[in-house]
């Protein structure tokens, strides 16, 4: 283990494999022993950023060298550093809390290998999420079933669990810096990496563990501050609006009926005849999300998937606010000029 940065003409293997790293050493150990044990011979780069603990125990993983920046910088600049440095024709991100499954990286690198004309490719989380809480089993298992029924030729990218191949990555100068906490730095990538004409693929066969823990106040604000409203501004940035993934017609259906269901609901504590609304609303809400809930029911039983039930209406309130703010401030900033510190900048990004 070395905090030394290589040269990209250095000789070595055709693989890299970069994890972006600011805290969680137990969790981090795990993720490198499931890449050590991928049997993928490639070179491993931890860029660790601001971290605070000792990372002398990593020593014994073999082919890693370590990055030490000095400053908590976000996962965008982690991971450009990263490739930067690193040696491979194909750069693999995983994040610091995805164990990838044996077959992940392999998965990944067979399919770049069938089809040259493929510049990346990503997976998506297992139904086996490391935490136990019911918002961590629910928030992680409806990121796996909305890759499950995603269109397999993708626009975006997802650096969770992910491979580029690097002479792309670097032509489109690597992650937006400007992103500096983790965010949707790796849609936005994947947005400039189709514009220019790179083929992306998403493939749910490959699959990572996720360690992270979900709770009620954690969701509202990852799905308001740090994904919903840059979303929505990186969407009007590039005309992205498109059927898949998270803007799919019944995700925005939802949105819709998800606040006429709390408004009549609201209203019907004066006028009672409103409930007939809200009871409207709430099997319209319900068919709308009717794939996910029947996907929950059979996996987590009907109890798992009423709670869900209850966790989409708040996912989709807070997309409603992410829809308003983002938009608000894009139009802002192109017509008067007014920006906020969560004003995504109007142009793309162009590493000098």
């Amino acid at each position: 283990m070395t905090d030394t940065p290589m040269t990209s003409d250095t000789p070595g293997p055709k693989v890299s494999v970069i994890v972006p790293f600011h805290r969680g050493l137990a969790a981090l150990d795990r993720v490198l022993s499931a890449i050590v044990a991928s049997d993928v011979s490639a070179e491993i780069i931890v860029v660790a950023n601001g971290h605070e603990e000792d990372l002398t125990s990593l020593s014994r993983i073999p082919r890693l060298h370590v990055l030490s920046l000095p400053n908590a910088c976000g996962p965008a600049v982690a991971r450009n550093r990263g490739a930067a440095i690193a040696a491979g024709e194909v750069v693999v991100f995983v994040d610091a809390d995805v164990i990838p499954h044996p077959t992940a990286i392999p998965g990944m690198l067979d399919l770049l290998a069938r089809e040259p004309d493929v510049a990346g490719v990503f997976g998506a989380y297992d139904h086996q999420p490391g935490e136990k809480g019911f918002f961590s089993q629910y928030r992680n298992l409806a990121h796996a079933f909305v890759h499950e029924q995603a269109n397999p030729d993708a626009r975006t990218f997802w650096a969770g669990l992910g491979a580029l191949r690097t002479s792309g990555f670097r032509a489109v100068g690597g992650f937006d810096e400007r992103f500096q906490r983790p965010s949707i730095e790796d849609i936005d990538l994947g947005y400039r990496l189709s514009q220019a004409g790179y083929r992306l693929r998403l493939d749910s066969a490959i699959r990572g563990t996720h360690l992270k823990r979900w709770t009620l106040l954690s969701s509202i604000v990852i799905d308001v501050r740090d994904r919903g409203v840059p979303w929505t501004q990186t969407l009007l940035k590039f005309g992205a609006i498109a059927n898949d993934l998270n803007i799919s017609w019944a995700e925005r259906a939802s949105v819709a009926l998800a606040y006429l269901l709390v408004g009549a609901g609201l209203v019907g504590l004066v006028r009672p005849t409103a409930f007939f609304v809200a009871l409207a609303a709430l099997a319209g809400f319900t068919a709308a999300n009717w794939p996910l809930l029947r996907a929950f029911a059979s996996d987590r039983g009907p109890g798992f998937a009423l709670g869900v039930l209850a966790g989409q209406l708040v996912h989709h309130l807070c997309n409603g606010v992410s829809l308003v703010v983002g938009t608000t401030l894009w139009f802002s900033q192109r017509r008067w000029s007014w920006r906020t510190k969560w004003t995504l900048p109007p142009d793309v990004w162009r590493r000098d």
